[in-house]
């Protein structure tokens, strides 16, 4: 008669392909989501400029998706002969007008001379800046004014 061996330690099953198939799954889950999220940052993280810097980069700076910033050159903005674009000139103190041509339909109605614009696209060969999409900085008369100056609503001071 054979003895049995009893043993306190567990046998150990070999892994089955069914929990293999799970750790596969949840791995590409993973990778996906890694790649989703670092695409998602690189598109969001683009350049911002000034015109003085974008121009201090030359034709480096040429076929580039930036966002260039600057004030509206005043008497600059007008349409283009077909209505449907317009082109104006930005600058800042230390720089020279840059030229931006804009095809992308509505432009923000606070868009006047001296207004900071944020535009985004690319600098052609020419030196044009052709913008994708353009935004306009609210200008706000309170921004630096005393709290008691601040006006709301019907135009009436508060706290009286």
């Amino acid at each position: 008669m054979a003895s049995a061996v009893l043993s306190s330690e567990p046998r150990k099953r070999p892994p089955s392909f069914g929990n293999t198939k799970v750790l596969i799954a949840g791995g590409v889950i993973v990778l996906a989501v890694a790649y989703l999220v670092i695409m998602g940052l690189q598109n969001s993280s683009e350049y911002f400029l000034s015109v003085s810097e974008l121009q201090a980069r030359g034709t480096s700076a040429q076929n580039q998706h930036i966002r260039v910033s600057g004030d509206l050159v005043p008497g600059s903005l007008a349409e283009d002969a077909s209505g449907v674009g317009m082109h104006f000139q930005i600058a800042d103190p230390t720089s020279t007008p840059l030229v931006v041509e804009y095809h992308g339909g509505q432009v923000p109605d606070i868009m006047g001379d001296n207004i900071e614009i944020v535009a985004e696209g690319k600098l052609d060969g020419q030196g044009t800046f052709v913008a994708s999409s353009v935004l306009a900085k609210c200008p706000s008369r309170l921004e630096n004014a005393p709290p008691e100056e601040h006006r709301y609503g019907d135009g009436a001071q508060t706290g009286t």
